[in-house]
């Protein structure tokens, strides 16, 4: 038998090249979608937690009681320990020769070694007392002389040198102007203490080594850490490679019915040779076995053709994406062995699984009846009745883990139901496609004479012909549909879910002083901020319940802030719902307030989008003479880096110069951030959009092969009556215009309803309306979808049409 695989392989080798390259592709296809999920992963978070690349544990002094040098020491006597880094980070106050003073962060370097992540985009790291670094978004230069000091005056003022830029393209802190680095001794005295701090550690099992020498302390792995810290600023970073692995899973289903689809054309072409084997006495279980180890030699040299393919595909595509100066600076492409298995295990799994079927209907025909000509069997009515179950059952489980995903915002629920209904139907494309194609085709035929005619016959009376031809687009266009209106739709809804979580730009918070009225003023004059509103902060008490709240000038306040939250008018609160079940209270309900300096009745009102809140008029009436301790400011939209690098710097100066020791934060670097990653994204998916589309190519060109091998008899009749060969070209062209047509169209109606759900399972469905539909790009995915089915038809119709007739009726191979 082995002898009988490798003898059909090398004989019939050009057969294979159709399955050998419909493997490789797929087999591309999920390498590459693999390939790029984790480079967009490690990209992320080497963007956003770049000090934690490498690093094996990350230890803070928890419940130990240790300071920062104890603890140091500690970690550092630690058996297999070979590194420690102190970081320490804190506020200062910063003055320059060309301005008023600005508030900055001051971070420590770590000595030379693995543990120094900052990379120099100009100058040198500083090496001595008096030396300073800054970001890449600063105002100074290297040369630049800086008066540095604490950030509440608690450090005594040093002058340094700026020595070096280091380089912060593509991560957060590139909007932070005021990041200044240092050794670390030099930066505690700048700000005048330890500030915040960590250690990082290098050593072999690092978190178990510490964790059981330093009692107390919380110790965590240096990718733990890293991946916090990316979720921090972009949210769950692991949510985009599961949407990429989704996006894999429906590549291994595309596969499974191209290879299967392949093969079909395969055996039907050699119907006759495998009709000889069985009748020298070759058993149909030998025959099958024989096909299964075709198949298996196919695929897996294929699979490891294919790769090496997506491999070089993903290089090309992060190499296109540095080109067009894609907004989140890529690494280098991420290549795991997994990857590599599970490209292998796949191509030749699905196809040795793929190649069964058409294996045993190839066995199923007697022997001697197949070596008649090859005409087209109708499908077992057993196997119609199970294919419709199977579809109904596959759609109705889909359309409701897709519900419940949408209905609670859980991608990873409603992805498997996605791929459940897009599976129930591709199983019931065998009803749904030939009823849409005869309604079209009807219309075709009424104008476009005889051959139109003929063509929509042909497409309306072989079901399962069309339904397999139809379908290798389908799943192309589909694909392509679902994430074009997913990432559409998800850049225009993600907005709102930060402004949602985030309703403030920045907020300018003091805990030691009042934010006078003429500092408001400062803020808001401030180009780029177009508007600000001053926030008091007060404790009162409803019952025995005493609990802190804002007060906010309601007007000003529904100017500032970007999300629709409820403001407490004369004589009401706003509360929480947990706080309102604390207190006992309902909607509506009134109650006593009681404050500093006296009561008042108010009205509650319940929201969960807001904070507790009272008018400041009120809380001034009930807590006294009340100072604004915040102001909440919003920028204007459509600000670029650079001008936003700029608002946020003035901000700072003006913040140092009239409220001395306030903190300055916002959600601006949060939002920039995810609009990176969504157009990297986007990017990435067009060059698998590309792959999708040559899969579809492939299948289409496939089943019209099948096609053309099935009609073989019925092709010699027409060119026996009179139809010309441009008349069969134009024939089978007309055919695959109509299918091609309802295939795309369909495609897209299932693309647009699976695209707008995976987004509503991702910021809710709130967030997702119908102007966010790129409608002009379905349009065209649909015109593009029939051209590639004709593309891919005009070569087994010339084919076709160079058949004599005479051959044809006889149905010589």
């Amino acid at each position: 038998m082995r002898h009988l695989v490798l003898a059909q392989v090398r004989a019939h080798r050009g057969r294979y090249v159709a399955s050998a390259v419909a493997v490789l592709v797929a087999v591309a296809f999920v390498v590459t979608t693999l390939v790029l999920g984790d480079t967009i992963n490690s990209s992320i978070t080497k963007s956003t937690a770049a000090q934690y690349e490498g690093v094996s544990a990350v230890v803070t002094a928890g419940d130990s009681g240790l300071d920062a040098d104890a603890l140091t020491a500690a970690v550092s006597a630690t058996p297999g320990m070979t590194d420690v880094a102190l970081d320490t980070t804190g506020a200062v106050r910063v003055t320059g020769t060309d301005g008023p003073p600005a508030y900055g962060t001051a971070t420590s370097i770590a000595t030379d070694g693995a543990l120094r992540w900052q990379r120099l985009s100009q100058g040198r790291m500083p090496a001595a007392v008096g030396e300073v670094a800054v970001g890449s978004s600063s105002s100074h230069v290297v040369g630049d002389v800086l008066t540095l000091s604490g950030a509440d005056d608690a450090a005594t003022p040093v002058t340094v040198t700026v020595v070096g830029v280091v380089d912060l393209t593509g991560s957060p802190d590139a909007l932070d102007s005021g990041l200044l680095f240092g050794e670390v001794d030099q930066v505690r005295r700048w700000i005048g203490g330890d500030g915040d701090w960590q250690l990082r550690v290098l050593g072999s099992d690092a978190v178990d080594a510490v964790a059981a020498a330093v009692p107390g302390v919380d110790v965590v792995s240096g990718p733990d850490r890293a991946t916090a810290v990316a979720d921090a600023h972009i949210g769950d970073v692991a949510l985009l490679r599961n949407i990429l692995l989704c996006f894999a899973a429906i590549a291994v289903v595309v596969a499974g019915l191209v290879i299967a689809n392949t093969f079909a054309v395969l055996l039907a072409a050699r119907t006759r040779e495998l009709a000889l084997m069985r009748c020298v006495g070759v058993s149909a279980r030998q025959v099958r076995r024989s096909v299964g180890s075709e198949a298996l030699v196919v695929g897996f040299v294929s699979a490891l053709l294919g790769v090496v393919a997506g491999v070089a595909l993903a290089a090309a595509v992060v190499a296109a994406a540095r080109a067009a100066a894609v907004p989140l600076p890529l690494t280098s492409i991420a290549v795991t062995p997994a990857t590599v298995i599970a490209g292998l295990m796949l191509g030749t799994a699905v196809t040795v699984c793929a190649a069964g079927g058409p294996a045993r209907a190839a066995t199923r025909v007697p022997a001697l009846a197949a070596l008649h000509p090859l005409e087209t069997q109708p499908e077992p009515v057993a196997g119609s009745w199970l294919r419709r179950i199977a579809a109904a059952v596959t759609i109705g489980g889909g359309v409701v883990l897709l519900g419940v995903g949408v209905a609670t915002a859980d991608v990873l629920v409603a992805c498997p139901g996605g791929l459940l209904v897009f599976v129930g139907v591709v199983l019931a494309s065998r009803r749904l496609v030939p009823a849409a194609v005869g309604a079209l085709g009807a219309a075709v035929a009424r104008f476009g004479g005889p051959v139109a005619s003929l063509a929509a016959g042909n497409a309306r009376r072989n079901p399962r012909r069309t339904a397999s031809t139809a379908t290798a687009l389908f799943i192309g266009v589909t694909l392509t549909s679902t994430i074009v209106v997913g990432i559409g739709t998800l850049k225009a809804g993600a907005p709102a879910v930060i402004d949602e979580n985030f309703p403030v730009d920045v907020a300018v918070t003091s805990s030691s002083g009042e934010i006078t009225s003429s500092a408001v003023g400062r803020f808001a004059e401030v180009d780029g901020v177009s508007a600000a509103t001053a926030v008091a902060t007060a404790d009162i008490a409803i019952g025995e319940t005493e609990f802190s709240v804002r007060g906010v000038d309601p007007a000003s306040a529904e100017a500032t802030v970007r999300d629709e939250v409820l403001f407490p008018g004369p004589g009401t609160i706003v509360v929480e719902p947990e706080l309102a079940e604390t207190l006992g209270v309902s909607d509506g309900e009134r109650v006593t307030v009681d404050g500093g300096a006296g009561s008042m009745a108010s009205t509650v009102r319940v929201s969960e989008r807001g904070v507790d809140m009272l008018d400041i008029a009120d809380l001034r009436g009930i807590a006294g003479a009340v100072r604004s301790d915040t102001v909440w400011l919003r920028l204007a939209d459509g600000l670029s880096d650079a001008e936003l690098v700029a608002v946020t710097d003035e901000l700072s100066r003006v913040a140092a110069d009239t409220v001395p020791g306030a903190d300055v934060v916002g959600a601006v670097a949060m939002r920039q951030m995810l609009g990176k990653v969504l157009d990297t994204m986007l990017l990435i998916v067009g060059g698998l959009l590309s792959v999708a589309v040559l899969i579809a190519l492939i299948g289409v060109g496939n089943t019209m092969a099948l096609s053309v091998l099935e009609r073989r008899r019925e092709t010699g009749v027409l060119r026996a009556v009179g139809l010309s060969r441009a008349g069969v070209r134009n024939l089978l062209i007309g055919e695959a215009v109509i299918i091609a047509g309802v295939a795309s169209a369909l495609g897209v109606l299932l693309g647009l309803v699976l695209g707008a759900a995976g987004t509503a399972s991702v910021v809710g469905a709130s967030h997702v309306g119908l102007g966010a539909v790129p409608w002009l790009q379905l349009v065209a995915i649909v015109l593009a979808g029939g051209a590639a089915g004709v593309i891919a038809s005009v070569l087994p119709a010339r084919r076709a049409s160079r058949i004599p007739p005479v051959a044809a009726l006889a149905a010589l191979t």
